[in-house]
């Protein structure tokens, strides 16, 4: 019989999220019992040598690496190559510290969705550093709770960056869950989740730069950012984005250049002021407006009177008839 194409679940099937690695590039591994103690790939190890915790109730076992899937949901954005081999070296010269956690995968018996642990699953796939991690398993975690357990445990260990959190944040919203209830159990402020919300707004050519310099863009920076794309337009979100992130700028600078873009100081003229005193008056000018106050000897009157009203009839405006000799 066929198998049936993999269901994570209604969210891979609307394409509402996408997991990290796709099922169908998943090794083509047999379906096993999870908890036989005769599969060949998945061993339950003695309690001589797993750790003193198994003994306490932990459901400590040895699992392929290529029986754990990734949680669509998964807390973490940002996987750099230099993560991936960095954690493949710490292993091949410390071993494994503590177990990853796992969740039983519900479509397929035998394979596992991680709930923390990523990095080290894909440091031993990509560089074939071990063929099992020691994994802690959790029966019957929903997607939902197996992503916030990562999510805490990252946060433990301050993992993460804002575009993490922001993309994770994203996928529960995209799931069902509620922004105001992600806000609660995250402990944010109803600002700071607009300002992680901000990222999942932003063009895919700033999220690039952002990928690239995941620690230097806080949710402050996205923010500002945002503010600027959708006011301004992809260019200039761009070049700002580019700008602090290839110059090191500060996010002060970063939230100044923003409000300067978005509110534009428009430099008023200076009204010129003018005054000149003569001995029989004065001229004065106050940016529009004009003022002449000068005694005109009688032998001058009719010229002076001649030129200035055919000055002023180059600028002055004649009022309507029934109203000028008012």
């Amino acid at each position: 019989m066929a198998k049936s194409p993999p269901k994570l679940s209604g969210l891979v099937s609307i394409g509402a999220v996408v997991a990290s690695t796709p099922i169908h590039e998943l090794p083509d591994m047999p379906i096993l019992d999870a908890f036989s103690e005769t599969s060949e790939s998945v061993a339950i190890l003695p309690p001589s040598a797993t750790p003193a915790a198994f003994n306490s109730g932990r459901n400590l076992q040895s699992i392929s690496v290529h029986l754990i899937d990734p949680n669509p949901l998964a807390p973490r954005e940002v996987y750099t190559a230099q993560m991936i081999s960095s954690r493949a070296d710490d292993l091949r010269t410390q071993g494994q510290h503590d177990p990853i956690h796992v969740t039983p995968n519900p479509a397929f018996p035998g394979r596992f969705i991680i709930c923390d642990g990523w990095t080290r699953v894909r440091a031993c796939t990509e560089h074939k550093v071990f063929d099992s991690l020691l994994a802690e398993i959790h029966i019957e975690l929903s997607l939902e709770e197996a992503a916030w357990f990562g999510y805490e445990q990252n946060e433990c260990r301050s993992m993460h960056c804002d575009l993490d959190r922001a993309m994770f944040y994203e996928k529960l919203i995209a799931a069902g869950e509620s922004a105001v209830e992600i806000a609660r159990r995250a402990k944010l402020s109803k600002t700071m989740m607009s300002f992680y919300r901000a990222y999942a707004k932003l063009p895919e050519d700033v999220i690039e730069i952002i990928r690239q310099n995941p620690g230097k863009f806080g949710a402050n920076a996205a923010y500002q950012l945002y503010k600027l794309y959708e006011k301004c337009g992809v260019r200039k979100a761009v070049a700002l984005a580019g700008k602090f992130a290839f110059e090191d700028q500060t996010v002060r600078w970063l939230t100044n250049q923003a409000q300067a873009l978005l509110s534009p100081t428009t430099s008023k003229s200076i009204a010129p002021s003018k005054q000149i005193r003569y001995s029989n008056g004065f001229y004065k000018q106050r940016g529009d407006f004009f003022e002449v106050s000068i005694a005109v000897p009688s032998d001058k009157r009719v010229e002076f009177s001649n030129a200035l009203e055919k000055l002023l009839d180059t600028v002055a405006e004649v009022l309507p008839a029934d109203t000028s000799t008012q």
